[in-house]
């Protein structure tokens, strides 16, 4: 287990990419490139984001180990939140998580500048830019999403939250999302729950699983009625198909999904197998800009 990150089972030795740094002013951000890069063909991004008390190193290994990064071709980036004054690191995502102290941190900026940052040193597709994260760094994939609707395709996020229901986004242009979350999560509640603030001393209320794909159903105009998919085999803590999909899609040429995978016994650490490596990062990269076709 890799920090506050994901258990990432047995995995075979890493491919042959290259390890290197981009700088968005707030220090080195860790950034993989796969074997095979040319500048002269542009590759998907996607931005991955640690949990709360978590880094950018531990999921640079997270992605070595998976080999994501090479058996799809894709470059990857992995930026550190701020260190609070409890000496973890967070990202301001939401009301309810992670800014304990209040600081009112602009990550949202932040993070569209590392984006910005990798397409001025890479050739990135513009229409397969994605976000992925866990907890806390999952309540940022939601806010990023929403911020960054002009940018981003689509965002998986793991043991996270979205906005409550009376949130608005600065724009309507659809993002697709991918929400995963363990039925059994006792930290980030799949049916909602409250997370302490460290300055205020209260506890800020957070949607559930459901309330979080029902949020983005309607802002992306798909139909608040769910249809339910083929079940799968994602954790290696629960014999045989334990992942529920409810998928709300939004007709047309270039539908918009939103897409809820609901692991049954699953913890807020969950002990995924190697085809859910495969199969989540094949939802993002599968999930371009709507109208980019």
């Amino acid at each position: 287990m890799l920090g506050c990150g994901l258990w990432i089972g047995t995995i075979g030795v890493a491919d042959a990419h290259t390890q290197a740094t981009i700088d968005a002013g707030r220090g080195p951000v860790p950034v993989l490139i796969p074997d095979g890069y040319r500048a002269e063909k542009p590759v998907p991004l996607i931005v991955s984001l640690h949990g709360f008390g978590g880094s950018g190193n531990s999921y640079i290994q997270y992605w070595e180990k998976n080999k994501q990064v090479d058996a799809k071709g894709f470059i990857m980036a992995a930026p550190t939140g701020t260190t609070d004054s409890k000496g973890r690191s967070f990202w301001n995502a939401t009301d309810a998580c992670c800014d304990k102290d209040k600081s009112g941190i602009d990550d949202s900026t932040y993070l569209r500048a590392v984006i910005e940052s990798v397409q001025s040193t890479y050739a990135i597709d513009p229409q397969s830019i994605h976000v992925t994260g866990y907890s806390n760094g999952g309540f940022m994939a939601h806010r990023m999403a929403c911020d960054h609707a002009d940018k981003i395709a689509s965002i998986a996020s793991v043991a996270g939250a979205s906005f409550p229901k009376t949130h608005r986004c600065s724009t309507h242009m659809p993002v697709h999302v991918l929400h995963i979350h363990g039925t059994e999560d006792a930290v980030i509640r799949y049916d909602g729950g409250q997370l302490k603030n460290y300055k205020s001393n209260t506890r800020v209320p957070h949607p559930g699983a459901v309330e979080s794909v029902s949020f983005w159903a309607k802002h992306n105009g798909a139909s608040l009625v769910a249809e339910t998919i083929q079940p799968m085999d994602l954790s290696d803590r629960t014999p045989g198909e334990d992942t529920e999909v409810m998928r709300f899609i939004q007709s047309g040429q270039s539908p918009v999904t939103v897409e809820l995978w609901s692991i049954a016994g699953e913890t807020h650490v969950p002990k995924m197998n190697e085809d859910f490596h495969d199969k989540a990062t094949k939802w993002m990269l599968d999930h371009r800009k709507v109208n980019a076709e």
